[in-house]
This record gives structure tokens, C-alpha cells and sequence, in this order.
């Protein structure tokens, strides 16, 4: 199945954005060569004959957005309907083009990040940390699997704070190879039974540099799959 139609649609769009009155000349600049850049894509495939019904959902929002850009003049209003039909663009891109495994493997990452941050931020920060990530990292899992953008944005949001738990119990376990019985004590002065702390010394570390791995594997994972999200 040619992609005539959406074509069609994607360079009728570049004209109502250059015309339009109420957008600024640096968002059209922006938006058209996003458009264009995707318009040289959806020339160049076939889609399969099982995506059609996506593929008129597709156009059909296209077309919504012309009508939207002809009549409106809401300058913040179009410019999330275009931003959000590029994303969906980009999307339905990755569908045609059957790339989407990253979408299975990001989520398998960002699972193993989370549930490692969990089991090793009360150490170190006690339970408030993890607490108030609890709910980002449903509600992002959630929004993940249905392709949304704020579901991505929430579960990325893991990241820079199980590489800071990483961070923390490998340096504890570099201290405590010089120190291992001011090491044990300091786990036991957080409230952890002497003969759990014992273990920790050497299994939070370990599990430190595993954290370490999946929160850059979910990083990589999450840059790969962005345009998954709409």
C-alpha cells in the first residue's frame, strides 16, 4: 500500500503552517523541517496492507490539523496539535516500518532500573525516596505500554536517580574495602540487623553496578525508542 495520502497531507500541512499568521517564523522554520524530514521517510516506504486502518487514522488527524490551522487562532493550541501530530507521524513511522522491539526492550530495562532503586535507595535514604517514585514509576509503566510521551517522560525520570543510588553503594563498597567494620556499622546505624548489614557490604555494591547497568542500558534503551511515544 503506496503512502500517497499521507504525503498529500504532510505537504498540505507545510503550506498552512508557512502561511499561518499567529505562529511564530521560528516554530514554522522548526515544524517544516521536521515535516519535511518526515515526508522523505513516508515517500520512501511501503506500508503493509494490516496497518490500513492506522494508516486512515493517520491521515484523517492530518487532515483535522489543516482544518485546526485554517480556523484557529490559538498560537499555543496549534502548536501542541502540530508537535503532537509529529510525534504521531513519527510513531505510526516506527509501526510501518515494524520498529518497534525497542518499545519491549526499553520496558524490560527501565523494570529491572526500577525494582533495583527500590530494593537499594532505603539504605542510604531511607524510605521517602523510593516512596515518592512509587507512583511515577506505575503511572509511568502504565502510560509506557499505551505509547504515551508523559508515560516516558516518568519512567526516564528513574534514571539519573538510580545512577545516584549506583553511584552511592559502589563508592561505599570502594570505602569499604578499607574499612569494612566502620562500613557494617554505618548500615547498622540506619536500622539494618547487624547480620543483614554484614551481607550488604559486599551484595549492595554488587547490586550497585548491576543498577549501574540497567539505568545506562535504560538510557540507551529510552533514546533508541523516543519516537515510539506520542
Amino acid at each position: 500500500m503506496n503512502t500517497n495520502l499521507v504525503i498529500t497531507t504532510i505537504k498540505q500541512l507545510n503550506t498552512e503552517i508557512e502561511k499561518n499568521k499567529n505562529l511564530k517564523e521560528n516554530k514554522k522554520q522548526k515544524y517544516r523541517l521536521q515535516l519535511d524530514k518526515l515526508l522523505n521517510k513516508y515517500i520512501e516506504i511501503e506500508i503493509s496492507d494490516k496497518f490500513k486502518t492506522q494508516y486512515n487514522q493517520l491521515n484523517g488527524k492530518g487532515v483535522e490539523l489543516i482544518k485546526e490551522l485554517k480556523v484557529s487562532k490559538d498560537k499555543n493550541k496549534l502548536e501542541t496539535s502540530i508537535e503532537v501530530y509529529i510525534r504521531y507521524l513519527k510513531a505510526s513511522l516506527c509501526d510501518f516500518e515494524e520498529k518497534t522491539t525497542y518499545l519491549r526492550k526499553y520496558i524490560t530495562s527501565f523494570l529491572f532500573s526500577a525494582m533495583l532503586f527500590l530494593a537499594l535507595s532505603p539504605q542510604f535514604y531511607g524510605f521517602i525516596l523510593p516512596v515518592l517514585f512509587f507512583l511515577p514509576i506505575y503511572i509511568g509503566l502504565k502510560g509506557v505500554k499505551q505509547r504515551s510521551i508523559t508515560g516516558f517522560y516518568m519512567t526516564m525520570s528513574v534514571v539519573p536517580v538510580a545512577l545516584m543510588t549506583s553511584f552511592t553503594w559502589i563508592r561505599y563498597g570502594i570505602n569499604a574495602k578499607s574499612d569494612y567494620l566502620g562500613a557494617v556499622k554505618a548500615i547498622v546505624d540506619g536500622g539494618v540487623a547487624q547480620g543483614l548489614a554484614e551481607k550488604l557490604v559486599y551484595i549492595g555494591p554488587i547490586f550497585g553496578i548491576i543498577l549501574l547497568i540497567f539505568a545506562c542500558l535504560q538510557l540507551y534503551r529510552g533514546y533508541k525508542s523516543r519516537d515510539l511515544f506520542i
